[in-house]
């Protein structure tokens, strides 16, 4: 089984949550461009529960049907062994991993209120911890090899700014971004990129909120959320002519890309010594008042 050409002709690409949504979408949009892609799925529902090999081996063999190059792996990224044996299963099949993306991902509703001990665990462990076993065993043989790759992380504008009703998964997805972050400083000296994508795409996900709950709301019904329309920045920065781009954030919005600034500091006061508590109650009010009330 080899890749074809195209903009990653010849490079092998993991793709964890695969199967569908999102992932599935970028899994034949590297497949189409040439690339050999190891769908990594456990295949189970949005809550995580329901593990199934099933809807990694039925995109598995789409792509191949179809005449790419593709390769099915029933994996927990939960589980560390589960996913060394899914970078190791890879490098014995093909000799090389070039591209990750962690794509895989659970979420249950629930605020600081309501969401149970579970719900935080269970996002925390996939989307967090998942994203940071995968990671962790890829960048050893990147490490090892000397010879680049591509890290790409799936975060979400909830790990930006919270989500009153998306309490753990939020959480989740702060953490994928520092994640990233740090990616970007240790793994740039092995020619890696690492970098992070928030995709707004109609899925099971977002399917599972309120409409008028969701960001740009009026805009759902007309198809520009296709999680199609999601793959091209990812393509790009999967490719050679990305090696430019790392440790950045960007969104997927439809038919828009954006770059993000992440938190930098606003505004600051300073004290010759120890504060004055009745002064720092005047001038904290006086300096970030008009920030904040913004």
């Amino acid at each position: 089984m080899t890749g074809g050409g195209g903009r990653l002709g010849g490079k092998v690409a993991i793709v964890t949550g695969a199967a569908r949504g999102v992932g599935r979408s970028v899994a034949r949009a590297f497949a189409g461009e040439g690339a050999i892609v190891v769908i990594a799925d456990a295949g189970v529902e949005l809550d995580g529960t329901g593990p199934s090999k099933s809807p990694a081996e039925a995109t598995a063999a789409e792509l191949t049907a179809s005449g790419h190059a593709a390769h099915a792996s029933f994996t927990d990224v939960t589980d560390p062994d589960q996913v060394q044996r899914l970078v190791d299963g890879t490098l014995e099949r093909f000799g090389r991993v070039d591209i990750l993306v962690n794509a895989a991902a659970v979420m249950r509703h629930g605020s600081i209120l309501d969401a149970s001990v579970a719900d935080w665990d269970a996002q925390i462990r996939v989307n967090a911890t998942g994203t940071f076993n995968a990671t962790r065993a890829v960048a050893a043989h990147w490490m090892r090899a000397r010879s680049g790759g591509r890290l790409i992380n799936f975060g979400s504008d909830a790990g930006l700014t919270g989500v009153e009703s998306e309490v753990a998964y939020a959480a989740s997805k702060a953490a994928v971004i520092a994640l990233k972050l740090s990616c970007a400083q240790t793994l740039k000296a092995y020619g890696v990129t690492s970098n992070v994508v928030h995709p707004q795409a109609a899925t099971r996900l977002t399917a599972s909120i309120p409409v008028e709950e969701l960001p740009d709301s009026a805009r759902w019904a007309t198809g520009e959320f296709d999680p199609d329309h999601v793959p091209p920045a990812l393509v790009y920065l999967a490719s050679d002519a990305g090696h430019w781009v790392n440790g950045c954030v960007l969104a997927t919005y439809g038919y828009e890309v954006h770059l993000y600034r992440l938190a930098e500091r606003a505004r600051s006061i300073y004290s010759p010594g120890p504060w004055d508590q009745t002064v720092l109650d005047r001038r904290f009010q006086e300096a970030f008042g008009p920030l904040v009330r913004k």
